[in-house]
């Protein structure tokens, strides 16, 4: 299954976003420059000892880099044209999409996002942060809440917080933190910090805030 598969056409996935595609550039040349020295070293080595030495070490960083790229590219969620992470200072609606493990997207609802282990499956569900913290879906089989997926709650949750800032919805972080002291160890939730929610986005959020 194609990962766009199902998305509404109006919609782009993350990794298409302006802000996704400098840093997908940024990703190409770290490992360019990385490629540099061994492949002078295979260069150099030939068909020595050396040269086999490099051109493991060429091919280590080469499936790095892919496995890299790859997990960049296909970051699962979506913003509609009027998000702010379009940078295109539209006055309609901003949307957010998410792609489930499945291979369906659905819209994000109006709350924020943290990811639960799945009682019968091996992996995460996506729970929103209400309430009665409802099950959103089955989000990702990864076993393991790694970085990878710690960047992609952090840069899903900075994108509804963009929507919102966009679309004059009040933030409901502030909230969340209440209730987050009142569950008595029910959630182990990381709240990730302010210059992290910014990273991502950069000026973007700075530019909201200029404006209200």
């Amino acid at each position: 299954m194609q990962f766009e598969q199902g998305l509404p056409q109006h919609f782009i996935v993350f990794a298409q976003t302006p802000k996704a595609q400098e840093q997908s550039r940024r990703i190409f040349l770290q490992f360019g420059v990385a490629l540099a020295l061994p492949t002078i070293g295979i260069l150099l080595g030939g068909a020595s000892i050396l040269g086999a030495f490099f051109l493991t070490l060429c091919l280590i960083i080469l499936l790095i880099g892919l496995r890299q790229w790859q997990r960049w590219q296909t970051i699962p969620f979506a913003v509609n044209p009027s998000h702010p992470m379009m940078e295109l200072d539209s006055i309609k609606e901003a949307e957010v999409m998410i792609r489930l493990q499945d291979g369906r997207w659905a819209e994000a609802g109006n709350d924020r996002y943290r990811l639960i282990s799945d009682d019968l499956l091996p992996g995460f569900n996506l729970v929103a942060l209400d309430d009665d913290y409802t099950i959103f879906g089955y989000f990702t089989d990864e076993k393991v809440l790694n970085s990878h997926l710690r960047r992609v709650m952090s840069l899903l949750n900075q994108s509804l917080a963009l929507r919102d800032a966009h679309n004059q919805v009040e933030d409901d972080m502030e909230e969340a933190r209440s209730r987050e002291s009142m569950d008595y160890g029910l959630l182990d939730r990381d709240w990730p910090e302010e210059l992290e929610l910014e990273d991502a986005v950069g000026p973007i959020a700075k530019k909201l805030r200029g404006q209200e």
